[in-house]
């Protein structure tokens, strides 16, 4: 299991985060998740600095509220990513 630190996440990663935890004028809110098991596949779009941390967007347009500290993300492995599987990651 890989992961990434926030500071060193690229466009274009897929990372696991949980399901919608709550939304910010509209937009849904995710956070990284520390376990496989009921995460979601995401594809980072950008990350950008915000006043209160750091925020990441997503391509399926949510993205996270302000992130403080060395946050990491857990990299989805190839298996986790299969056309035809289900958003969800494999538990694991």
């Amino acid at each position: 299991m890989s992961t990434v630190a926030t500071s060193r996440l690229p466009a274009g990663e897929p990372v696991l985060t949980t399901d919608v935890v709550g939304t910010d004028f509209g937009l849904p809110l995710v956070r990284p998740t520390r376990t496989r098991q009921g995460s979601r596949v995401r594809v980072v779009r950008s990350r950008c600095r915000a006043h209160g941390g750091v925020v990441v967007w997503f391509t399926d347009g949510t993205k996270t509220p302000p992130i403080h500290g060395r946050t990491a993300w857990i990299v989805a492995e190839p298996a986790d990513r299969t056309p035809g599987a289900a958003t969800h990651a494999s538990p694991g």
